[in-house]
């Protein structure tokens, strides 16, 4: 199915651009030094680099992200196509977080964190430009941690060891333990089982 789907060109791989939020950059960086929920984390003290860094810095991810081909493999191994022809990028100096519609991702990173990053943002999106339905694989748990073990499944199906090695310590920096948990469900029920539930094949 995967080769006939590929032949007749419904997996759409989209091109990737990655830029310089320049028009939304004042705001993020405005925000993140005068949100109060922020200040608690020392958001209040960050200096922004400068935009030659920025640039810098974007060159280097691009550079990265050519290495490895991240959005087909996140199609192969969902069965999904993400539908698109392109799909932008954002960075920008700061973010408390990395969001996914749209993608905008701070420039604090390294390349290959950057990637690992991207790559949690694009199974976001390949899932809800599919209209995947979110499954509660615990009831106990919250939303994030439910919504997050299909992402952390692929994310283990599709990196490398390095990558995936950064992804858990980013699991393990969240802020609260909501990611590891998603990851705790994602070890005991097996990131194929959790794959074939989240896309229908397995109730």
């Amino acid at each position: 199915m995967n080769v006939l789907r590929q032949i007749f060109g419904l997996y759409r791989e989209p091109k990737i651009i990655i830029q310089y939020g320049r028009l939304i950059d004042p705001i993020f960086i405005f925000y993140c030094q005068n949100s109060p929920d922020l200040k608690k984390k020392g958001w209040n003290e960050w200096v922004p680099p400068p935009p030659e860094e920025i640039k810098k810095r974007i060159g280097a991810y691009k550079d990265e992200w050519r290495k490895y081909s991240i959005v087909k493999d996140i199609s192969s191994c969902l069965n999904l196509s993400f539908k698109r022809d392109v799909i932008d990028v954002y960075i920008v100096s700061g973010i408390s977080r990395a969001s996914s519609n749209p993608i905008i991702i701070k420039s604090g990173f390294t390349p290959k964190e950057f990637v690992a990053i991207l790559a949690h943002e694009l199974i976001h999106v390949i899932l809800t430009i599919n209209k995947i339905k979110r499954r509660v694989f615990d009831e106990k748990e919250s939303d994030t941690t439910n919504n997050h073990v299909i992402v952390f499944a692929v994310l283990k199906k599709i990196l490398d060891n390095e990558l995936w090695n950064i992804a858990v310590k980013r699991i393990s920096d969240h802020g609260t333990d909501e990611y590891n948990k998603a990851l705790a469900l994602v070890e005991k029920i097996e990131p194929d089982s959790v794959i074939k539930m989240v896309t229908g094949q397995l109730d």
